[in-house]
Order: structure tokens, then C-alpha cells, then sequence
């Protein structure tokens, strides 16, 4: 998706592009809002665009097509939404996280629908991220380095965000604006509700930590 909509952008200085996502993490979140990056060795989607597609199909019943780990990784996106939005759907999402994380139809059209919403009403408001669409990138700043780290392919995009996420609300507790409490739910929403990785590899200096999210 995010290469096709780069060469849409660029091919005749832009053509008209439609996004079929197949995946649960580009349904919710990639497919959505014109944001289009193509991973680089330096670092994650350095090269891109800002480009809307001409429309999004999404067709939940290819989900059930997908093994676990893609799912999951999805969900790490999903869950991202009511931290940065939406403190009653997240609660939502925990309290059904096993319908959910299965996939059941009901559950994950309501899922996917409320996430689109949120996206739309964040990009309408800030199409080329000066503002507000930042809020997107909770558990990115440091999910990002993580993923590159590692070497792309290694973990999926949704597992670094969850790490990326529990990292956020760590730093948020000991920089005083979130509660010891808060940071605690999270990570227990991701970890224990829907199984996610939290800790990142131990491996990843400080350093490497630094430079990445510099760049």
C-alpha cells in the first residue's frame, strides 16, 4: 500500500490509486489518510508522500486469512486510537479483547469503523502532520528505532508499537504526566488482554536509541 501510493504520487507528478488493504494494521491505520513512506536503511519511511487515495475498501473478512501475530500487530494500532483519543473505547477494548482479538465480525467491523473515524477526524484537521496528526505517532518515536534496530522483517510494525507504546507511558509516569496507575493499565491492556510484546530487545543501546529517533 505504502509503495503503491508513493509511485501513485510521483508517477506524472501523481495518478489516481485505490487501496484493497488486506491486513488489520492497514485497515485500521495505513490505507487511511494519504500518509505514504518507504523504509530506508537510515531509518523507517524516510522516503514518501503526502497523497490521498481515491478511495479504501476494506473488507473484514480477509482477516480471517491472517495468522495471530498479524492480527495482533493490528491491534497495537487499534489500541493506539483510544489512548490518544479515546479513553472510553479503549476501556471498550479491553473488556472485549477476546472477541476482538478473534475477529469476530461484529466486534472488529465496530473496531475498524470507530478507528477510521478517529483517523479521518485527525487528518481532516492536520493533513501534513504541523499539528494535531502527531498524536498518531504514539509509540512510533522509539517503535520506529526499534524496528530498524532490529532490521526490518524481524518484528512487525504493530509489535514495535506496543513495545514503542509501553516505553511512552514510562516516560510520561516519570515525567509526572501520567500516574503510576495509568502506565500500568496500558501495559496490561497490550501485554495481558492481547498478548503483545512489551519489553524490546535488549540488545539496542542508548546510543542507537538516539540516533534513530534524531533521524
Amino acid at each position: 500500500g505504502d509503495i503503491t501510493g508513493f509511485a501513485a504520487a510521483t508517477y506524472l507528478r501523481g495518478i489516481n490509486f485505490v487501496q484493497i488493504p488486506t491486513t488489520l494494521l492497514a485497515q485500521v491505520d495505513s490505507s487511511v489518510g494519504g500518509k505514504t513512506g518507504v523504509n530506508h536503511p537510515l531509518g523507517k519511511n524516510m522516503i514518501g508522500a503526502f497523497y490521498q487515495p481515491r478511495c479504501v475498501l476494506a473488507d473484514s473478512e480477509v482477516l480471517d486469512t491472517l495468522p495471530d501475530r498479524e492480527v495482533k500487530a493490528g491491534l497495537a494500532e487499534v489500541l493506539k486510537y483510544g489512548l490518544i483519543h479515546d479513553a472510553k473505547f479503549f476501556d471498550w477494548l479491553a473488556t472485549n479483547s477476546e472477541g476482538i482479538a478473534a475477529c469476530e465480525s461484529a466486534l472488529i467491523s465496530r473496531t475498524i469503523k470507530t478507528c477510521c473515524e478517529i483517523k479521518a477526524e485527525l487528518v481532516a484537521k492536520d493533513e501534513k502532520e504541523s499539528g494535531v496528526r502527531a498524536l498518531l505517532n504514539l509509540g512510533h518515536t522509539f517503535g520506529h528505532a526499534i524496528e530498524t534496530a532490529s532490521g526490518y522483517g524481524n518484528l512487525l510494525h504493530g509489535e514495535t508499537v506496543a513495545m514503542g507504546m509501553t516505553m511512552a507511558a514510562d516516560l510520561s509516569r516519570r515525567l509526572g504526566w501520567i500516574d503510576l496507575g495509568v502506565a500500568q493499565r496500558i501495559r496490561a491492556v497490550l501485554e495481558e488482554n492481547y498478548g503483545m510484546p512489551v519489553l524490546p530487545p535488549a540488545d539496542i543501546s542508548v546510543e542507537q536509541y538516539l540516533d534513530l529517533m534524531m533521524s
